[in-house]
């Protein structure tokens, strides 16, 4: 007999009139589900939560969530799509370009650049290898992050590791130590005798670079060419209130108005000439500490320029650091506990240039970095709308905040430490594009002082509808919702707009302001610690959309500073020539990660060997772009004077490294320029041991490139046979020479041989722009006694000469024809045009 069923109860038995029960329900809630007991489905609900006295409630099921989930991704992915398609608009990229990187980034591809790392997950990503090839260790990684979250080294073992500290993966110190390790590989049949790696006198020979022992990795000092192991010596006894001749001191200021300031305004001419000029005039008068802190660095800076030009007007080689003494003396060595103000920070900030132009930049990324937290405090990364400060010491301040930006960013990267500045947090505005001789103009007033003139995209605080200068004007009258409704346009017209604008100190800076910025967006997305647990499709895209933004910052440069360009302009060379170091150097740096051998790409599919592939190609490029740049036969002084002096160096390096690493790989990525490349990397030598002349740390980089060479050579093909000596190096003759050392001068010195050779023409994407009238600039009015060398405009000077003799371009193929400096020595080419325009000191 069947047992029948038991009822569960009046309002269970029919779930609708004139319906039975129902065994099943359509939906249980959440609390059954979770228990899984069955549920009654009572709309109200259920039996089991009402006996529990829980809340019942019911929640969608998995078809319904999948649902709700497809479309919210729809809308997210046609959201993405939009955004996408507003930035190929912005930077030029065409449908077809987006589809292949779309393709590209959606491959199913999970390559991390950590090749080496020493957890679990990491070893699961090493790349395979065949048994009689080189383990994956002895690989090269793809990319320069083989470790970059741990260090291995004690940076506080002894001194000497102490004075180079930590240096990161964007630093040339960590890429010559890639080279070291390539270097290694390359030679490891090649055992040289022990009798080999001593000179004819007994001394260590700069050929070879020591092999590290066993399967320990070189410490970074060993590749460190930095000063910062030798001490700076204090100049004892000292009269700090002792100061130079009216007329060697109008000298060196005229010596860093011309040399320095354009790409390091921390200082403001207005004010600064003014005090200058009361200083000499009445000898009585006792002005502050920290402003003869700041003239005396000034001073140091200037007499260190001046013995690197080799002026006929310079003194004693110690005199840079006569006036650094006094400085230290009267406003460093006593600041420790002191509050911040704006002296301090251009006290620091210039101390900081000093030390890095010496080859202390150890000493120069500490002094840099206090001098930003001092930013920090006074609040200078953030925009001023108070009522309080007028707003011309606002735009002082905004200057000092952004010399100390790219001067800290370069530090950064030299050194390779991560930069304490968040762009996210900085709200400064950046320069406008007129000099302190112009701000008395009403259309200059109106901008300065324009409240609104920044948001989020700092760009914008350029006056936005602006075509040309004369709408300036009646643009700043509207209102600012109508200037600024349409983003694309205002970007577009704002590109225009500082186009039309004639040359200027301010209008440089700019320019190099928003590349520097772009710059440490690179070292921040491909080169921090977090990039080494990103997949490979997500560092291609941020290669690529990198590339995409310097590509756009070249296209809207004004044609003035178009350093391809032919046609004609009164731009200071020395402007034009660090731009385009500066934009060789930023591409460089987004290619290394790329610049790797072949084969540990070429397991990871077609797609990522061919882009790893065109991109080192294109680093190899720039590196070859960049020394372009210098003339063919070695002229250091002549460099100098056309070139950013205080970190000429670390450019000449990054270029020659790179060059010497594709040399490693046999020019896998260029095979076709294989000569092209050995060339340019002779040349990068020769260059370097004209400038170990005047710097030991040139000699020391130099001799590190050189034992990297002589080593490669027999196994990579190259000719060093025919190389002879430029200059040889010596210790006792450079401005360094107070910093030496016993050990530095137990180095032997070695030979690098001129070539006449010119290096092969390579194409630099000239901008066909249309020739772009000029304007002279407007002297600043000074005391006759004082008008400086800067502030005169010698037509004469301009007449015969163009500054298209500097940068020789084929107007048909666009390729460069020959050196980025004059045949001849002469230099008065409109050097001293423009720089009448002043600049902020202090308030």
């Amino acid at each position: 007999m069947a047992i029948p069923r038991l009822t569960e109860g009046a309002e269970s038995a029919f779930t609708s009139p004139g319906r039975f029960h129902r065994r099943h329900v359509r939906r249980a809630c959440e609390s059954c589900r979770q228990r899984k007991t069955k549920c009654t489905g009572d709309k109200s609900g259920c039996r089991n939560c009402r006996e529990a006295g829980i809340i019942c409630c019911y929640t969608d099921g998995k078809r319904e969530k999948s649902k709700r989930q497809l479309a919210s991704l729809s809308a997210k992915v046609q959201a993405y799509e939009d955004v996408i398609r507003k930035l190929s608009s912005r930077f030029g990229v065409s449908d077809e370009r987006l589809m292949s990187l779309a393709l590209a980034a959606g491959a199913p591809l999970d390559l991390n650049m950590s090749s080496d790392m020493s957890t679990t997950s990491a070893e699961e990503q090493k790349l395979p290898w065949n048994p009689g090839s080189d383990p994956p260790s002895r690989q090269s990684s793809v990319g320069p992050h083989e470790v970059v979250d741990h260090t291995k080294e004690d940076f506080n073992r002894d001194e000497t590791a102490r004075a180079t500290g930590y240096i990161g993966k964007s630093s040339v110190i960590t890429w010559l130590q890639k080279l070291n390790k390539e270097v290694n590989q390359e030679c490891e049949t090649w055992a040289p005798k022990s009798g080999d790696m001593v000179d004819d006198n007994g001394m260590p020979s700069p050929s070879l670079t020591p092999r590290p022992d066993g399967q320990s990795d070189p410490l970074v000092a060993s590749s460190n060419y930095y000063l910062d192991d030798l001490d700076i010596p204090a100049i004892e006894p000292l009269d700090t209130s002792d100061v130079p001749s009216r007329d060697t001191a109008t000298k060196l200021l005229n010596e860093y108005l011309h040399s320095v300031h354009p790409s390091f305004p921390i200082i403001g001419i207005s004010t600064f000439v003014s005090q200058f000029q009361v200083f000499f005039n009445q000898p009585s008068l006792k002005p502050g500490r920290k402003w003869l802190a700041i003239l005396n660095l000034i001073f140091a800076i200037a007499a260190k320029y001046a013995h690197l030009t080799d002026a006929d007007w310079k003194g004693d080689e110690d005199d840079d650091m006569k006036y650094f003494s006094k400085a230290r003396a009267l406003s460093l060595d006593d600041q420790l506990l002191h509050h911040p103000d704006l002296q301090q920070l251009q006290v620091e900030g210039l101390t900081s240039f000093y030390l890095l132009a010496s080859g202390h930049i150890n000493r120069a990324w500490k002094l840099s970095g206090s001098a930003i937290r001092g930013a920090f405090a006074l609040g200078l990364h953030l925009r001023n709308v108070g009522v309080c400060t007028s707003d011309t010491s606002k735009e002082i301040r905004y200057r000092v905040w952004w010399s100390l930006y790219t001067l800290d960013h370069l530090l950064c990267v030299m050194t390779g430490r991560p930069s304490c500045i968040l762009d996210s947090s900085s709200t400064t505005p950046l320069p406008v594009p007129f000099d302190e001789c112009d701000f008395q103009k009403e259309e200059v007033v109106r901008m300065i002082g324009d409240a609104l003139r920044c948001n989020s995209s700092q760009l914008e605080r350029i006056p936005s509808v602006c075509s040309s200068a004369s709408d300036l004007g009646s643009s700043l009258d509207h209102d600012s919702t109508d200037t600024r409704s349409s983003p694309k346009d205002s970007e577009i017209n704002m590109v225009e707009y500082l186009k039309s604008l004639a040359p200027c100190m301010s209008l440089y800076f700019l320019q190099l302001t928003t590349l520097t910025s772009i710059n440490k967006r690179m070292t921040a997305k491909l080169y921090g610690s977090e990039v080494m647990h990103s997949p490979w499709p997500s560092k291609e895209f941020t290669i690529q959309s990198l590339m995409l933004e310097l590509d756009s910052w070249f296209m809207n440069l004004p044609a003035a500073y178009d350093f391809t360009s032919t046609q004609t302009s009164q731009c200071p060379a020395s402007q034009r020539m660090s731009l385009a170091l500066l934009f060789y150097s930023t591409k460089i740096g987004i290619t290394r990660p790329c610049l790797c051998r072949l084969d540990s790409a070429r397991p990871h599919g077609e797609k990522t060997l061919e882009f790893c592939s065109k991109t080192a190609a294109e680093c190899v490029e720039s590196a070859c772009h960049m020394l372009t740049l210098f003339p063919d036969t070695p002229d250091a002084a002549l460099l100098f004077k056309l070139s950013p002096w205080w970190c000429i160096l670390h450019y000449l390096m990054q270029s020659a490294t790179i060059l010497l690493l594709e040399l490693a790989f046999h020019a896998q990525h260029v095979p076709e320029k294989a000569s092209m490349v050995s060339k340019a990397a002779k040349k990068a030598l020769e260059w370097l041991s004209m400038m170990s002349r005047f710097s030991l740390a040139s000699e020391r980089a130099w001799r590190l490139c050189d034992g990297f060479l002589r080593r490669l050579a027999p196994h990579v093909g190259v000719e060093i046979g025919d190389v002879l000596a430029t200059g040889e190096p010596s210790g006792d003759a450079t401005p360094d020479a107070q910093f030496d050392t016993p050990a530095a001068a137990a180095m032997a010195s070695a030979s690098a041989d001129n070539i006449a050779t010119e290096l092969d023409s390579m194409a630099c994407s000239p901008m066909n722009e249309s020739d772009t009238s000029l304007s002279g600039s407007v002297p600043f009015g000074l005391d006759s006694s004082d008008i400086f060398d800067f502030m005169k405009t010698d037509k004469s000077a301009t007449g015969g000469n163009t500054f298209d003799d500097l940068f020789p371009c084929d107007t048909d193929t666009g390729q460069i024809t020959g050196s980025f400096f004059p045949p001849g020595n002469n230099m008065d080419l409109d050097l001293g045009c423009f720089w009448s325009d002043p600049i902020f000191w202090k308030e």
